[in-house]
């Protein structure tokens, strides 16, 4: 379920005439699938702390510190990722901040990654692996992918951009962040 619609269930008061429509469209739900696939997904959860840089627009590095908290949601049917970055020169100053929701669709047999920010909303289809998370989105000059790679206590992210369909990779961001609980 998206945001958006988990916002209109909650302002509507009730999840009955939302779960019947869901149902309607996408068939018959099947939350102990949907549970089971949000589980591979437990290597995210916690609250994450870190490094990381990125290029301006005008191909200038910059550092920041970055915070993200990655908690289960609607009783683990989703799952919320809730990220701040500062200025690493000027820790005061924010520089980002997101929201993304993931879920799983047991119809499609495919996992959504829905993020805000900047006043963006992306919607992408995420691989899953054992420890790693990918999506990557498609503008008019490039391909752009985001690899995160977790052990127990690491999240290694790195960001690239194609600008031949793929063929090269230049990468242009990098996180690195601690699970600090």
């Amino acid at each position: 379920m998206s945001l958006f619609c988990l916002l209109t269930v909650v302002a509507g008061g009730g999840i009955g005439a939302a779960s019947a429509d869901s149902a309607a469209v996408a068939g018959t739900l099947d939350v102990p699938t949907q549970l089971t696939a949000m589980r591979k997904l437990d290597f995210m959860i916690g609250r994450w702390a870190g490094t990381g840089w990125t290029f301006s627009s005008s191909g200038e590095r910059q550092e920041f510190i970055q915070t993200e908290n990655v908690r289960r949601q609607v009783g683990g049917l989703a799952i919320s990722v809730e990220g701040e970055g500062r200025d690493k020169a000027q820790p005061k100053r924010v520089v980002d901040t997101a929201l993304a929701v993931i879920n799983y669709n047991d119809a499609t047999g495919q996992y959504r990654w829905e993020a805000f920010s900047a006043g963006y909303v992306t919607t992408a289809t995420p691989v899953v692996g054992d420890n790693l998370f990918q999506w990557s989105l498609q503008t008019p000059q490039a391909t752009i992918r985001y690899t995160l790679k977790f052990t127990r206590r690491t999240w290694h992210e790195i960001g690239e951009f194609s600008a031949d369909g793929g063929q090269t990779w230049r990468q242009n961001f990098q996180m690195d962040l601690r699970r600090v609980a």
